[in-house]
């Protein structure tokens, strides 16, 4: 059975000492779709110290409208815009770079210029245009960890995708780690 990628991460991951507020303090940037990042506030580390990551927003379709929740002006200087045609309503402060299209090479070569070297994909909220990323990535070798947390939700829907995580592609994941958090179970693997 195929999972279903939502919005959710399981209770305290997003907390001082969660996974994924470390996980985003392990990184330079993080990529998100336009999608997540209507929810109320953008993703963050909460460890003491940590520096933010560059969040990189790929906003894809005819005269996207973007809608970030408010950032402070520190924030804001840390929020990329890609997208494919003009965006409309982007809060002040926030960069926004239209690319011809949008795709692996065109985001690699831009984060390059900034010397980010290593860039976190958050798959959740994914579209299928965001999802065909995913798949360039996989194909051309460039994930070299996985982290899916399992939680304890079954979910009878109509109204939620039914993406297959991880898009297209498939490949075993080695050192193969998993632990309980707060309910749920965090698997972490490397290609």
């Amino acid at each position: 059975m195929n999972g279903i990628v939502t919005n959710q991460i399981g209770k305290g991951a997003d907390q001082s000492g969660g996974y994924y507020s470390q996980l985003m303090k392990e990184y330079d940037g993080v990529i998100i779709s336009s999608d997540l990042a209507k929810m109320s506030s953008l993703p963050l580390s909460r460890e003491a110290g940590a520096n933010q990551p560059l969040y990189i927003i790929i906003a894809q379709g005819e005269n996207s409208r973007l809608h970030i929740p408010s950032l402070s002006e520190e924030h804001a200087s840390k929020v990329i815009v890609l997208a494919d045609s003009p965006v409309t309503a982007a809060p002040a402060g926030v960069e926004v770079a239209v690319l011809r299209q949008i795709d692996l090479e065109s985001i690699l070569q831009l984060l390059a210029q900034r010397g980010l070297c290593s860039v976190l994909v958050d798959f959740r909220e994914a579209t299928e245009s965001f999802a065909s990323l995913l798949n360039d990535f996989q194909e051309d070798k460039l994930v070299q960890k996985v982290v899916v947390e399992i939680l304890p939700f079954w979910f009878a829907s109509e109204g939620l995708s039914n993406l297959a995580f991880g898009g297209s592609q498939s490949f075993p994941l080695k050192n193969l780690e998993h632990r309980e958090v707060n309910g749920g179970v965090l698997m972490e693997g490397y290609v």
